[in-house]
């Protein structure tokens, strides 16, 4: 047997195939070798290790980056208050299900003039952190998946003259609450998680002539609401469910 060392895995192959691999020709079949070993390297992908916060916090402040996801950290609002010092971040993602904020942490993003994209899916965004939120006039993006504010929430965020993109969960907003999304003054897509929107609901949707986009996961609606809806808005990009809308005219597969 041949063997050298090789990096957590070894595959062996016969030194006669081995070489002919190389060579271009193929093994003699009419006097069998002897069986002599050769380990090959076996080359494995492995992603690499996600950058730490306080290393990609680092990028941004030397002017390397911008952005700053996180997947595999969890936060709190001690994190948020030392993010509040990155004057040039644009777009924060922290997407550890388990981190948990409260309206302290989150009042330090105010001081973020440039942010526009924000992802939150973690526990805790309720009013009070949507009021913080509202200061932050350059944003364009929400995303705020596990959020727990009512109907008033909403209301804070009409504050937002930037806000085009709005994805938020909530079982305590209503349809009363939709109405004041049609006072958004830049919304344009909207995705609602689990908020028990019904007919009446959709139909103030409806009204929002600058809404481009509708994604509705959960709820109450009835064929003759969505018809209503279609009747009334025949462009309307509308997901169901993780699914195009039979009548979305921008279906496509996914």
């Amino acid at each position: 047997m041949l063997c050298t060392t090789v990096a957590a895995r070894f595959v062996c192959l016969p030194s006669a195939a081995l070489f002919c691999t190389f060579a271009g020709c193929q093994p003699q079949s009419s006097a069998p070798a002897s069986p002599v070993v050769e380990l090959r390297r076996v080359e494995t992908s492995v992603d690499p290790p996600e950058p730490t916060l306080a290393e990609q916090m680092a990028a941004v402040e030397r002017g390397a980056s911008t952005q700053i996801l996180v997947e595999q950290e969890a936060q709190g609002d001690q994190d948020l208050i030392a993010l509040g010092k990155l004057t040039q971040l644009t777009d924060l993602l922290l997407d550890h299900a388990a981190s948990e904020f409260h309206a302290g942490g989150v009042a330090a993003l105010a001081n973020l003039p440039n942010l526009q994209h924000l992802r939150i899916r973690g526990w805790g965004i309720n009013a009070e952190c949507l009021r913080e939120l509202a200061k932050i006039k350059s944003l364009r993006i929400l995303n705020v998946p596990h959020a727990e504010f009512a109907d008033e929430g909403l209301e804070i965020l009409t504050e937002m003259p930037n806000l085009e993109s709005l994805r938020f969960g909530s079982s305590l907003v209503t349809d009363e609450g939709m109405k004041t999304l049609a006072r958004f003054p830049a919304i344009r897509q909207l995705h609602l998680i689990d908020v028990p929107i019904t007919d009446a609901g959709l139909a103030e949707l409806a009204r929002i002539d600058r809404l481009q986009s509708l994604y509705i996961d959960g709820g109450s609606i009835s064929d003759a609401g969505w018809d209503e809806l279609f009747r009334r808005r025949p462009r309307l990009h509308v997901h169901i469910n993780q699914q195009h809308h039979d009548r979305d005219p921008h279906k496509h597969p996914h």
